[in-house]
């Protein structure tokens, strides 16, 4: 007669009531725990999502942003930023926090950031656009709490206007190594009076300074006031880097370390930057939208240059000709590029674009005109085509400032 012995072949025995109950407990929590994590990780990839992958490129900025998210043990928030690329080269900038965690605060944050682009891309002042995304607020998304900096830098004229709604001011970083928070009324919080108002403060920036935007989570924690983290937050910046991207990441570490904030972190640094030198050099997709970056720098360089404004019409328009020809003829398809270089020379300045296409016949009666226009209003025109492809076009200009 075999004999059963406990071990690999043994009959299973059956489990008590007690045991039962206790493993279907377990099975349901595994399942509510599986369900949060799904809840959680779709309201952080929403959040990022609405995040820009890809900063825009505006003449005179060089702007970054970074993101932080809590710890673990904390949901996702509603910490946004953002940069509009507005008319006539300036950039409006946004930064904003949605109380609350989780779907619900990413969903009305993708709301308030979709309303405050639209809002600012009809050129709106930035307290006219507080007003109507406020408006938005108490309409659409119900009771909540969300807070919001707009600002418009205008690199040409040197200057930044902003509203708060109850958002933590911006932080300036002077060219000289100085770090001044931007006194400004902070009105009422996103949603919370049916017709709000917000008032303006326009500061003056300069080149070399930089504009901070942050949201409470870097600056609050447990133990430290808003104004002790503000002042810490202050004096950290003028020892680090001037580079908007480094300064960001470097920020962050610093305030953080191998840590996670406890509230999420959302950060934006934009710099102002001078056009000062000799020579200039861009190297831009041929597409019709790298026509304006190239008008704002050129421009703003002929304005350094010492340029009368007669004078840099008269190098804006060729120098916008050459380029829309590189632009509309050189290439049959995308995938290309052209290049455009300044440099003052004696006496004047130099303006060179360069395509690497084949350029298409001209439409009949179309010959010639645009290289006739250059002609007209430079004082010396080259073009130059290269085989097996590509064309050089150089225009020289004398300045009256700069001698004859």
């Amino acid at each position: 007669m075999a004999i059963e012995s406990e071990g690999t072949g043994s009959t299973p025995r059956p489990p008590s009531g007690g045991e039962a109950i206790i493993g279907a407990t377990l099975d349901g929590l595994r399942r509510a725990a599986a369900e949060v994590e799904q809840v959680a990780s779709a309201a952080e990839t929403l959040q990022r999502a609405l995040l820009p992958l890809e900063l825009p490129g505006i003449a005179g900025l060089t702007i970054a942003g970074n993101y932080m998210s809590a710890g673990e043990e904390s949901q996702v928030g509603g910490d946004w930023y953002d940069v509009i690329a507005l008319r006539d080269g300036r950039a409006g900038i946004a930064i904003g926090d949605v109380v609350g965690h989780g779907v619900e605060a990413a969903a009305r944050m993708a709301h308030l950031q979709s309303a405050s682009r639209a809002f600012a891309l009809e050129g709106m002042r930035p307290s006219l656009v507080l007003e109507r995304v406020s408006g938005f607020a108490y309409d659409a998304t119900g009771p909540s709490m969300a807070t919001l900096l707009y600002g418009i830098v205008n690199p040409d004229a040197g200057t930044l206007r902003i509203a708060s709604a109850a958002h933590p001011p911006p932080l300036i970083i002077s060219a000289d190594g100085s770090a001044n928070y931007v006194e400004s009324p902070r009105g009422n919080p996103l949603g919370a009076r049916q017709y709000p108002s917000y008032e303006e403060a326009s500061v003056v920036v300069s080149p070399g300074d930089i504009v901070v935007l942050f949201t409470d989570g870097l600056v609050e924690s447990p133990g430290i006031s808003l104004s002790e983290g503000l002042e810490e937050l202050r004096t950290d910046v003028t020892e680090l880097s001037r580079d908007p991207a480094e300064l960001c990441s470097s920020l962050l570490a610093r305030r953080f370390g191998a840590a996670s904030p406890n509230d999420d972190v959302a950060l934006l640094a934009v710099r102002i930057d001078a056009v000062g030198e000799e020579r200039i050099e861009l190297s831009l997709p041929a597409e019709p939208d790298s026509l304006v970056l190239v008008r704002r720098t050129v421009a703003r360089w002929l304005k350094e240059s010492g340029a009368t404004d007669d004078e840099a019409y008269d190098v804006l328009v060729a120098c916008g000709e050459a380029c829309a020809n590189a632009v509309a003829h050189a290439y049959p398809m995308g995938n290309a590029a052209f290049e455009v270089t300044a440099k003052r020379g004696r006496g004047g300045v130099e303006v060179e674009v360069r395509d690497f296409g084949t350029w298409r016949d001209p439409r009949p009666g179309t010959a010639g005109r645009g290289i006739a226009l250059m002609r007209e209003l430079m004082d010396d025109v080259d073009l130059e085509r290269r085989l097996p492809g590509g064309t050089t076009v150089k225009l020289r200009r004398r300045l009256a400032a700069a001698g004859t």
